[in-house]
């Protein structure tokens, strides 16, 4: 299971819990902080998400000294920022232990009027320090509102494949704290129960089991929980499967590589993109298709699925910078990626060609991030990038309607870069990136 923050806006992990602890004038205790990062997860779905110059002061990594200009600032101006509620849990764990009670019950010491006149003094000198930290902050977001991107999603229903791990988890994990609602597929039980134990019982996400190596298995699975197609705002497929050390040659490893890349996402497409012309039906068709079965259950999810109709879907394909060249002993990964690319643009076209707007296609060809098909090597740990900035990006492209994007754009350019160095040149390298021997 993946480890780490499940939402960074909120969340802090253990060193900005000490910063916190210190900020605060208390000690920290390692026991307490599993239950103020499973209190702090919740608040994403019980408090507004801030905004705008809010939103750029909570994004960066909380030290002492940011604590301290935070802290004041948002008393004064942004009482709703996430700081207000990562002092107030880490106060809140500290109350509920015995320990920390009587250490943050302890009296002041000293004369008190002494005291409430080093207070004030405090506060004058800690607003002196935070007012000019505070307008160099906003010089800096001004300066850079031009290229922020707008990723608010709330009332936004988008799927992702894959979301047990990796790629998909972070963009599911993404998306829900940007408010929207989430449908997840796993593999199998296990990985729902534990995705369900993981996750706050607030988050909205609805988990769906759909095995990729069989035929219209994702379609499948939307069609049993009663999701049309038509209630999409936004899909990312972004689960996939490499078979490391089988040969290209391998019929059976290639056939299941080909089938999860590249069919699983072409079965989908066809279904998702089809409703351009089933929506033509009567009204009175439709209304009976989306009426559920006489003496059947209606579930939330069926009522919120009618709420509106969808302006326009985003359909996310997730290839690999991989699909530029071949690669020894991995099932034909690379060949399925390029497929999925290819055939991606070729759906594109057909779309335009046909005149319906009502679709965007975005083809995400990654470099190497962090993930379980990354192999741990000198040169993957000079070349990996984060993984959740990777899923940002994938959802800004997406919402600003991009045809591809191909994040980093420096591992871009080195790919087509070895590309033009010849295959003899491939072979050496990626032989020893990847040291797999002939089986």
């Amino acid at each position: 299971m993946t480890t780490g923050l499940l939402f960074p806006l909120w969340q802090i992990d253990r060193q900005e819990y000490h910063a916190a602890c210190a900020h605060l004038g208390i000690t920290p205790k390692a026991h307490l902080y599993d239950p103020l990062s499973a209190h702090l997860a919740k608040a994403p779905f019980r408090f507004p998400r801030p905004k705008g110059f809010s939103l750029f002061l909570a994004q960066p990594r909380l030290t002492r000294y940011r604590i301290a200009r935070l802290d004041l600032v948002t008393k004064l101006f942004f009482p709703g920022h996430p700081i207000r509620h990562v002092l107030n849990g880490v106060i809140a764990v500290h109350e509920c232990d015995g320990e920390g009670y009587r250490e943050m019950a302890r009296p002041p010491m000293g004369w008190p009027p002494l005291s409430m006149l080093g207070w004030g003094l405090g506060f004058v000198l800690r607003f002196l320090v935070a007012a000019p930290w505070l307008g160099w902050q906003l010089l800096v977001y001004t300066g850079g509102m031009p290229f922020h991107s707008k990723e608010e999603l709330a009332a936004q229903r988008i799927l992702v494949t894959g979301v047990n791990r990796g790629l998909g988890m972070d963009v599911m994990l993404h998306c829900l704290e940007r408010g929207a609602e989430v449908i997840g597929t796993v593999r199998n039980r296990q990985s729902v129960e534990d995705l369900r134990a993981r996750l706050p019982s607030e988050a909205p996400v609805t988990l769906l089991i759909a095995d990729l190596s069989g035929p219209n298995a994702l379609v499948k699975a939307l069609e049993d929980a009663n999701i049309p197609a038509e209630s999409l705002d936004m899909v990312v497929l972004s689960a996939g499967v490499k078979h490391e050390g089988e040969s290209t040659s391998s019929m059976h490893h290639l056939r299941d590589t080909f089938q999860v890349n590249f069919f699983s996402a072409a079965e989908f497409a066809a279904w998702l993109c089809g409703y351009a012309t089933r929506s033509l039906q009567a009204p009175a068709d439709r209304e009976t298709r989306l009426r559920p079965a006489e003496g059947s259950k209606v579930r939330p999810m069926e009522r919120q699925s009618d709420r509106r109709p969808r302006a326009k879907c985003a359909l996310v394909l997730v290839s690999s910078m991989g699909r530029w060249h071949g690669m020894h002993f991995a099932s034909g990964y690379n060949a399925s990626k390029a497929a999925l690319s290819i055939w991606g643009e070729s759906l594109d076209m057909e779309l335009r060609h046909s005149g319906d707007r009502q679709f965007t296609v975005t083809i995400v060809e990654p470099g190497i991030f962090e993930s379980g098909m990354t192999r741990d090597t000198p040169l993957t740990k000079l070349l990996v990038v984060s993984r959740r900035d990777v899923a940002r990006r994938i959802v800004s492209a997406a919402l600003a309607g991009k045809q591809t994007i191909r994040p980093p754009t420096w591992f871009a350019l080195l790919t087509w870069g070895v590309c033009l160095a010849g295959r003899s040149f491939r072979y050496r390298l990626f032989a020893r990136a990847k040291p797999t021997e002939d089986p």
